[in-house]
């Protein structure tokens, strides 16, 4: 039988919660960063983080960076939380990308250096903002939603296709 695993960087809890969804949808064993069985076994690896500033998490580049060689050639999917707009140009210029597509190029830069196959699947998922009680972020409080939640459910249950 073919193994997938979860394994998430978590600043507020946000990214958990998504990276629970997306792991009960599939099937999926999860982790926390700070405890990375060994991957040897696993076909599928599913890795989350946070972004800030539109770019990725300072502990989610040492989080891909710490993976060890036990990697290479297994197949990954990426995916993040963020309190910004991800659907907003990383510039604010239209012709600009993304802001998750520039932070899915950082993580998938990292991760193809470690000789992971990265899969298309991605996901994106509004997160909260969590450094102050005052300002922007205090808008964005109840992220992730039941319904995005769930949107990370069925995301973890269309993955189960890669397992075959």
């Amino acid at each position: 039988m073919k193994k997938s695993i979860v394994i998430y960087n978590s600043r507020g809890g946000n990214t958990k919660k998504v990276a629970t969804s997306i792991a009960e949808g599939l099937g999926a064993e999860i982790v926390n960063s700070r405890k990375i069985p060994d991957l040897q076994d696993y076909d599928l690896i599913v890795l989350g983080t946070w972004i800030i500033a539109g770019q990725l998490s300072p502990r989610g580049k040492k989080f891909f960076s710490s993976l060890d060689s036990k990697v290479k050639g297994k197949k990954a999917v990426m995916f993040i939380s963020s309190a910004g707009p991800n659907e907003q140009p990383k510039g604010g210029n239209p012709d600009d990308p993304l802001i998750k597509e520039t932070v899915f190029e950082q993580m998938g830069e990292i991760l193809t250096e470690k000789g992971l196959v990265i899969a298309k699947e991605r996901l994106a998922i509004k997160g909260a903002f969590r450094f102050f009680r005052f300002g922007p972020g205090a808008f964005e409080k109840g992220h992730p939603t039941e319904e995005e939640l769930n949107e990370a459910k069925d995301f973890g249950t269309s993955l189960k296709k890669l397992l075959k």
